[in-house]
């Protein structure tokens, strides 16, 4: 090995970022950079969790840990943190831990964007620009008061409605895949308003997709190499990162 790998090796700890959402920095000689999947925190810099971002690394010995607590991390700190956790052992409540922040988190993330702003709170699942596996999705809305409200879906490429105000006083609504409707690997868009009619211009649609065949096949690849892993836990958390990575929904139910 060379001089200059040592010193390289010398200089990264042995923490990993495995996943992370909002705005975390990786902070070296006071510059703030942001993160990246699967790398390497230097011995040298530090971790910056600002409030609302949630930061999940992986040791050498492939434990996860979550940290989600506002504030600056070295090495040191993070060393500290996995002694007292346990630096080898993964419970099921600590998994339970990990993986319902990233899912959480990553609904936050959604939540913020500009598609919940524009079709206002009544808008429930499944999220934006959802991956569906199954035949079928489930769309959800909020009408406590059981109001008549209109569903509408449409074609997101061409704008020709496949459901036209359908009116309805329930809050959810069972979208069924029937080769005739619909098409794999085309996207819809949806939106459920207390009128009738087409959405007014700029109104942002929540969209969704049905997987199709090739795209089911990549994805059974990921998941075949994920499943060599032969720490469960961390292998189930794998499977969590790729089903957020991927926007497939239902998440809960693949686990």
């Amino acid at each position: 090995m060379s001089l200059f790998a040592i010193s390289l090796s010398a200089q990264t700890s042995e923490y990993k970022v495995f996943y992370f959402s909002g705005n975390p920095k990786i902070v070296d000689k006071k510059v703030e950079t942001n993160l990246v999947r699967d790398s390497y925190i230097s011995t040298k810099s530090t971790l910056k969790v600002p409030a609302g971002s949630y930061v999940v690394l992986t040791n050498k010995n492939d434990v996860p840990m979550g940290i989600n607590n506002p504030g600056t991390y070295s090495v040191t700190d993070l060393n500290k943190i996995y002694e007292d956790v346990g630096n080898s052992n993964l419970t099921q409540e600590f998994f339970n831990y990990i993986a319902n922040n990233m899912i959480q988190n990553s609904q936050k993330e959604r939540k913020s964007g500009g598609v919940y702003r524009a079709v206002g709170d009544i808008i429930r699942d499944p999220f934006d620009d959802a991956m569906v596996i199954e035949n079928y999705v489930v769309l959800n809305w909020a009408n406590p008061k059981q109001k008549k409200l209109y569903l509408k879906i449409y074609d997101e490429e061409s704008g020709e409605p496949i459901i036209d105000n359908f009116a309805t006083t329930d809050s959810a609504f069972i979208v069924k895949f029937d080769e005739k409707i619909y098409q794999k690997g085309r996207k819809y868009s949806w939106i459920v308003s207390p009128t009738a009619g087409d959405p007014d211009s700029g109104t942002i649609l929540r969209t969704f997709t049905f997987a199709d065949d090739a795209w089911k096949s990549e994805y059974q690849k990921e998941v075949d190499e994920i499943n060599k892993t032969q720490n469960e836990y961390m292998r189930k958390i794998k499977l969590i990162r790729l089903s957020l990575d991927k926007n497939i929904y239902p998440i809960l139910e693949l686990y």
